[in-house]
């Protein structure tokens, strides 16, 4: 066990009382990260070489709700497949972006979420109710970065010699 492991056992046992004392208005640890942040994208960013390529992301539902996803990017030269998703709660899904070849520069997608009824089967439709209703709508962005694709890279000891 780790000395912040020790702190965090003793933490909770003398919590214990507090907690009790407080109310139910301090969450612990473990269910505050999850709170915080109902989606998750892994990676966090895209990757590309000016020729183009493709970037493979992992999305995660967190939460006890089923979540629609709307997927989106201003710039041409990328594509996301899909760009609506539903996501049952506590699994993921997969998400595609793919770079055409193009000038070196910096972007990002946008991934908006929301949470939906057990019934509901067109993550379209969803957000076009919630966006009619006025909803604000939470989002996460993915920075997509694309560099000069270089060769052979070579230490300085090497040229020197």
């Amino acid at each position: 066990m780790t000395k912040e492991d020790n702190q965090k056992e003793s933490n909770s046992k003398n919590g214990e009382k507090d907690k009790s004392k407080k109310g139910d208005s301090d969450c612990d640890e473990a269910n505050s990260e999850a709170s915080k942040v109902p989606i998750t994208i892994d990676p966090e960013e895209a990757k590309f070489s000016n020729a183009g390529g493709k970037s493979e992301h992992m999305v995660v539902n967190f939460t006890t709700k089923r979540m629609a996803l709307k997927i989106r990017c201003g710039n041409a030269l990328f594509r996301v497949e899909p760009t609506h998703m539903i996501i049952e709660p506590n699994k993921c899904r997969q998400l595609t972006i793919n770079r055409m070849p193009g000038p070196i520069q910096t972007d990002k997608a946008i991934v908006q979420y929301i949470d939906i009824e057990k019934d509901a089967q067109d993550a379209k439709a969803a957000f076009k109710a919630a966006d009619g209703a006025g909803t604000k709508i939470p989002h996460i962005k993915i920075k997509l970065v694309a560099a000069a694709s270089g060769g052979r890279k070579m230490s300085r000891e090497v040229l020197d010699e």
